[in-house]
């Protein structure tokens, strides 16, 4: 049996140099408890996008701006498990953010487990 400890990002066909700790949420309908004067009332339900949240090393051949351009990309979350995730629209959201730890970046998309 595999355990999952490190991830690994391709988008657009180019596998990414990426550090350790990437997070997926697959997305899909999320619950919510409501509650009430009286306690627990049931749940309510959204429709959340799928999230990658990830951190490129900042190399000379990685450019801040061409990761904040990504659109609807083909992207892949594949496990050192086996488990791969992919989304064939996936876009960054928020402006990616250069540290001295990298690029750290958040994409949404429509993800599935193949």
């Amino acid at each position: 049996m595999a355990i999952h400890g490190r991830a690994y990002i391709t988008i657009g066909g180019r596998r990414y140099n990426t550090k350790e700790g990437a997070t997926i949420k697959i997305g899909g309908e999320a619950g919510e408890a409501v509650v009430g004067d009286s306690g627990f009332a049931g749940m309510q339900y959204k429709h959340e996008a799928g999230q990658v949240d990830c951190t490129f090393i900042a190399s000379d051949d990685v450019k801040l701006t061409d990761i904040q351009k990504i659109k609807n990309a083909n992207m892949s979350f594949d496990s050192d498990n086996g488990t791969s995730y992919v989304s064939s629209d996936a876009s960054n959201g928020p402006v990616p953010e250069l540290s001295k730890d990298g690029i750290k970046a958040t994409f949404y998309g429509t993800f599935k487990e193949v």
